[in-house]
């Protein structure tokens, strides 16, 4: 059976992850910042009376609008990941295999897929969530 992948845009570059990771996708707007906050957080979200953390991945402009990704973490936790646009939400078959992610691409990508337009990163993306808070200043 196929799970389904949410493909997203970061930067010029398009990513996957799997639809089972991803709670529910918000518009990024409204975020309110927090004294002392220090990268990848952005900022807070209301998102239905409940305060969801932003991490920001995006490369350009934090004012940009684009989308979030809801994630929620094992402890039933909710984590927002900016992304610059979600695209779709396809059938894995929509994507063809690429190859192996080699050694020299991050530990989150899982593999590379071809898309209609180029690579389609696909990603676990908690783990690249994880990745970006190691290497924040």
């Amino acid at each position: 059976m196929s799970s389904g992948l949410v493909t997203f845009a970061l930067g010029d570059r398009e990513y996957a992850t799997r639809l089972s990771s991803v709670r529910e996708v918000v518009r990024l707007e409204g975020l309110a910042d927090l004294p002392g906050m220090t990268p990848p957080l952005a900022g807070v979200l209301d998102l239905r009376g409940t305060a969801l953390p932003v991490l920001d991945l995006r490369f350009g402009d934090p004012a940009h609008r684009g989308d979030v990704l809801v994630l929620e973490n094992p402890d039933e936790t909710l984590v927002g990941v900016a992304v610059d646009k979600v695209r779709a939400v396809v059938d894995d078959a929509e994507l063809s295999p690429g190859g192996a992610a080699s050694d020299e691409l991050p530990a989150y990508v899982v593999e590379v897929l071809r898309g209609a337009h180029g690579p389609v990163f696909l990603v676990d993306l908690p783990r690249m969530v994880e990745a970006a808070r190691r290497v924040a200043p």
